[in-house]
């Protein structure tokens, strides 16, 4: 078939393709995995076309082939009406291909406009680079896709936000046709995600085509106009927007029926009556007059925006943060949580919201990370038994389904949905009643999601009890026994299970009332 024409329409003539982009039966093998196998690709001109599957699934793989940071083992690519022969970035970049990866490629002492125009600065006649002109150029560029951004400004006195709006415009500078974005919104806060969405339907007016890759479903159906899911390096499905919701997504995604699952924890699902915890008016720097009754089996929610409260309320459990009044009160005994080790010693363990930098040390082996707090049950006269540790990793390794070689692998080499794995193994191992989980699965993909809320549920029905801290409300509404909502260090209200009502908790959290 030609490129250019696409099919008979009904009456018997031709109708143009409308396709940017047309990758054909793809494959790609490494040593040891098929990452890509006989994969279809097309994307439209001027449309946001969404790219999604789980860690593994062989997105990354399929936008370097894009890229030309990869070479395809056997298919075609056609641009823009063109078979795509040569391969390597700069010859895809003159092509109109660009790609903005997840970590962001910029040099912060230079200015906006150097990074914009870096490798491809304007010359004057005489051949010297024309600052003027790459100064006025790069604001015209801002300004016209409403970036409210100095191009004089250096890259390290902007916000996260502002950066990635940089590589869009670094992007558009090089006159790219397509803009592959990867995981965009990973680092943004909500304001600034409704920028970068506001930029997108920008582009789309001036006739840019998209290709957005991300882990959050929900944006999905903010920005996209059509979804592709790959699953084990196959292409599975590509549907418009509105004809999927993120059940039916992940459905494909996983191959597992989320409304199966949910008809089953609701009928397998107990909680105590026995209280394992109670606030009583706690207060710290940042909450007040904080009451909760966590009982045995049970899983708490803590919702609200990011600076609500809700993590420092969770800091106080654990010893960071000191209570300044108030009562904490652990199986009816009164007691007063100084720093963490009283924490653990009363049972509590804390999944922190950064598990890079706090819930871990990237460079050890899982094997100690998983071992570190309950190192002194594998003492015995003094002497740590190896054997037993070994033993008792590899036992947690393949009850939470760690991926990994080993437990020999240095950590940081694990995705983020394995490290945080490592984390509940290592509370877990510790055997603690009480679990405080600060956003347990941000930045990791759906198929790790719903093996971590499978951990979770495992640990209710052994009556662990839990309390979850999540800026994704629809997380909490499925895990969650209550959810309490919180609003500039106060609660505002508290809703059951039996009476979930997503609007409600989202006013609450936003206007700081209810109703």
């Amino acid at each position: 078939m030609k490129m250019g024409l696409l099919k008979n329409n009904r009456k018997g003539g031709i109708i143009l393709n409308e396709n940017i982009l047309e990758m054909r039966k793809i494959s790609k093998v490494f040593p040891g995995v098929k990452a890509l196998d006989n994969v279809d690709f097309t994307v439209k001109k001027g449309e946001v076309h969404c790219l999604v599957g789980a860690n593994g699934a062989g997105k990354s793989t399929l936008m370097k082939i894009l890229s030309g940071a990869y070479t395809e083992d056997s298919g075609e690519i056609f641009f823009n009406g063109k078979v795509l022969k040569s391969h390597g970035i700069q010859e895809r970049k003159k092509a109109g291909i660009s790609i903005i990866y997840q970590e962001l490629s910029l040099f912060n002492e230079l200015t906006v406009a150097e990074n914009v125009y870096v490798n491809n600065y304007p010359k004057t006649a005489g051949g010297a680079v024309d600052w003027n002109r790459m100064y006025e150029d790069t604001q015209k560029l801002a300004d016209s896709l409403n970036i409210k951004i100095n191009a004089r400004a250096k890259i390290s006195s902007l916000n996260i936000g502002q950066r990635q709006l940089t590589e869009i415009m670094k992007a558009l500078a090089c006159e790219a046709k397509l803009i592959v974005m990867d995981e965009p919104s990973s680092t943004l806060s909500q304001s600034e995600f409704e920028i970068l969405v506001k930029v997108i339907k920008d582009l789309k007016e001036k006739g840019i085509t998209i290709i957005y890759i991300s882990h959050h479903l929900e944006e999905l159906f903010i920005v996209g106009n059509r979804i592709t899911v790959l699953k084990d390096g196959k292409f599975v499905v590509c549907k418009e927007v509105n004809e999927l919701n993120e059940n039916t997504l992940v459905e494909y995604m996983t191959g597992i029926k989320i409304s199966q699952i949910e008809t089953e924890e609701k009928e397998n699902h107990r909680v105590s009556e026995e209280v394992v915890l109670e606030l009583k008016n706690m207060c710290n720097y940042k909450v007040s007059n904080i009451n909760l009754t966590l009982h045995k089996g049970e899983v708490i929610g803590l919702y609200g925006l990011v600076g609500s409260g809700r993590t420092e309320i969770l800091q106080s459990l654990f010893g960071i943060e000191v209570a300044t009044s108030g009562e904490i009160r652990i199986k009816g005994k009164k007691v007063k949580i100084k720093n963490t080790q009283d924490a653990i010693s009363y049972g509590i363990g804390l999944a922190p919201e950064n598990r890079k930098t706090q819930g871990l040390v990237l460079m050890l082996p899982v094997w100690e990370n998983m071992s570190m707090v309950a190192i002194s049950k594998f003492k015995e006269g003094g002497r740590i038994k190896y054997k037993s540790i070994n033993k008792e990793c590899q036992k947690y390794k393949e009850k939470l389904d760690v991926k990994t070689p080993s437990i020999q692998t240095v950590t940081q080499n694990l995705s983020g949905g394995n490290q945080q794995k490592v984390i509940l193994a290592k509370w877990l191992m510790k055997d603690c009643d009480i679990l405080l989980l600060d956003e347990p699965t941000q930045g990791i993909d759906v198929i790790a999601k719903e093996e971590i809320y499978k951990l979770v549920r495992e640990m209710t029905s052994k009556g662990k009890s839990v309390i979850v801290v999540s800026s994704e409300l629809q997380e909490l509404l499925r895990i969650c026994d209550n959810i309490h909502v919180m609003y500039d260090g106060k609660q505002i209200m508290c809703s059951n299970k039996s009476n979930f009502n997503s609007d409600h908790i989202l006013h609450a959290s936003v206007v700081g009332r209810i109703g």
